[in-house]
């Protein structure tokens, strides 16, 4: 398994998350403690990283805590600018509400490196839309969050309550809609190809801010120089970001991982191990990852899943995934499609 996540989140999330859960009387404490973590190392760090496979587990017991699906949208209401540091100072100081989405887009990794996001400008609409990456299990609460999130930042920095004309979200049909509609204040489509508010173009571009260009140059320097660090990789990611581009196409082998990496194959064996791993153990997990991805999102055979992945057969990829998950592929496929 890889020991350094390769995915993370800032620390500061959560934090909205605790008040959150504390404004329904729900200790986040024993939940924290679930998988890994503590209410006292966020509070203690709020610059730090969280791998974000804990924080999907996270999401799934607060889902479970309160017994809501939409829980995520009552976490928007306790997100500040503060919240993404000098991310959230650079989108103050924007000259416009353009900016300061087109901003949020170029860094989003700050906040969290979990998914892409892509801005899609039509003549009515700025479409600012997350696309989870297909190795990354994130959870439909932590997307409905940062999309609120979005929206309630909007909100602060304009006071104009039009700036969104309607809300996509991947996410299945839920059975009270109605809490995302009232949530975002618009219309919302679910099952859709991606996870998107569509800004009115035209009120956005009435939106000017108090903006200060000393302020924002200095802000956004803070912010490259964080997003640089977030994006050195050690090998293992290097070699997994390799193991994912190769999976489909071939199987991927260590010798054309050092080729790629220009390393020796001895040299690759051995930075791995100063880093806790092995390259089938890394290539083990991302075909784990994947496979879980297809069962979930695809309606492809589980034979196809099996030789896309580079198994033999049905029985050969049934043994592996349940080894490594503990139950088989069709059980892990109707648990999620429940």
């Amino acid at each position: 398994m890889i020991n350094r996540p390769v995915h993370t989140t800032l620390a500061a999330w959560p934090l909205a998350i605790i008040r959150a859960l504390k404004a329904q009387d729900i200790d986040p404490a024993p939940l924290f403690e679930q998988v890994g973590l503590s209410v006292a190392q966020f509070k203690d760090n709020p610059d730090g990283r969280v791998d974000v496979r804990r924080m999907t587990q996270f999401w799934q017991l607060v889902e479970q805590a309160t017994g809501n699906a939409a829980f995520g949208l009552e976490v928007a209401k306790y997100v500040q600018p503060m919240h993404f540091r000098a991310l959230g100072l650079l989108m103050l100081t924007a000259d416009n509400l353009e900016q300061a989405i087109q901003k949020l887009a170029q860094y989003h990794a700050m906040v969290s490196n979990s998914a892409n996001i892509e801005l899609h400008y039509t003549p009515e609409h700025i479409q600012f839309a997350i696309q989870p990456i297909p190795s990354v299990d994130i959870s439909p609460l932590a997307i409905d969050s940062f999309l609120a999130t979005l929206h309630q930042l909007a909100l602060q920095l304009t006071s104009n309550p039009k700036l969104i004309n309607k809300v996509t979200l991947q996410r299945s049909g839920e059975p009270y809609p109605e809490r995302w509609q009232n949530g975002f204040g618009c219309a919302v489509e679910f099952k859709q190809t991606h996870n998107a508010l569509w800004f009115d173009r035209q009120q956005v571009a009435k939106s000017d801010l108090m903006g200060d260009k000393k302020m924002a140059a200095y802000n956004e320097s803070i912010v490259q120089s964080y997003v640089q660090d977030l994006t050195d990789k050690t090998v293992s990611q290097h070699v997994v970001h390799y193991i994912f581009s190769q999976l489909e196409k071939s199987e991927p082998t260590v010798t054309g991982a050092a080729q790629h990496l220009k390393l020796t194959e001895r040299s690759l064996r051995r930075r791995l191990e100063e880093e806790g791993n092995q390259f089938r153990g890394l290539l083990q997990d991302c075909k784990v990852q994947l496979a879980k991805q297809y069962l979930k999102d695809t309606q492809l055979p589980i034979t196809d899943i099996a030789l896309r992945l580079g198994f033999a057969d049905h029985s050969n990829f049934t043994r592996a995934f349940s080894k490594l998950t503990g139950q088989s592929p069709s059980a892990f496929r109707k648990k999620h499609l429940l």
